[in-house]
């Protein structure tokens, strides 16, 4: 149920900003686009979710029945009315998927859904907040400084997708529906489910 995330950044060795602009009020701005509603993938196993999990260093969490992967790109730009510098957030092919094992219209896979839609709804808040940051040093940041900035922020921010995957929320997930995502999940007899 834990989401993935990959990091890209996007800083280019900015020109020197144009001399003839008057300075920015703000010298920083920080710019986020919007999370849309996801692609929604049935096609994996939560085998394959739990490979997904462990490759995005996410292991220990119990089995994975959904979760939502979104990559981010950092970019830090010259503001084109006056002299400063503007740092976008976006998201790139955000995709949903929930373990094949979930039939649609039962209650496991609603419950899946919804966790997973949470996390979508995280990642709104997120680019909600990063709009809001401030730079908080010199009134001529380079665009080094800024970019390294705005990555510790946006993994500050992300944290919050982690704290929702607390243990409380994992262990609601195996014991709602009557037992039934167990059921669901569990290995046919003599099948042995992957480690």
């Amino acid at each position: 149920m834990r989401r993935v995330l990959a990091i890209l950044l996007c800083s280019s060795s900015l020109p020197a900003l144009a001399g003839g602009l008057p300075a920015c009020a703000q010298p920083v701005r920080f710019a986020a686009g919007w999370v849309g509603d996801p692609e929604v993938d049935h096609s994996r196993s939560a085998a394959e979710l739990d490979a997904l999990a462990a490759a995005a260093a996410a292991p220990g969490r119990g089995t994975q029945l959904g979760h939502v992967m979104v990559q981010t790109r950092l970019s830090v730009e010259p503001q084109t009315a006056c002299r400063g510098l503007s740092v976008r957030l976006d998201f790139v092919q955000p995709v949903l998927r929930i373990a094949r094992e979930m039939p649609a219209g039962s209650c496991s896979y609603a419950l899946v859904l919804a966790h997973e839609q949470t996390h979508v709804r995280i990642h709104q808040e997120i680019a909600r907040q990063f709009r809001a940051l401030h730079y908080p040093w010199s009134d001529r940041p380079g665009s080094e400084a800024v970019l390294r900035f705005a990555k510790h922020q946006l993994a500050r921010l992300m944290d919050a997708q982690r704290r929702f995957d607390s243990p409380q929320e994992y262990a609601r997930g195996r014991t709602a529906c009557g037992g039934e995502i167990p059921r669901l999940i569990a290995p046919a007899p003599g099948a042995s489910r992957p480690p």
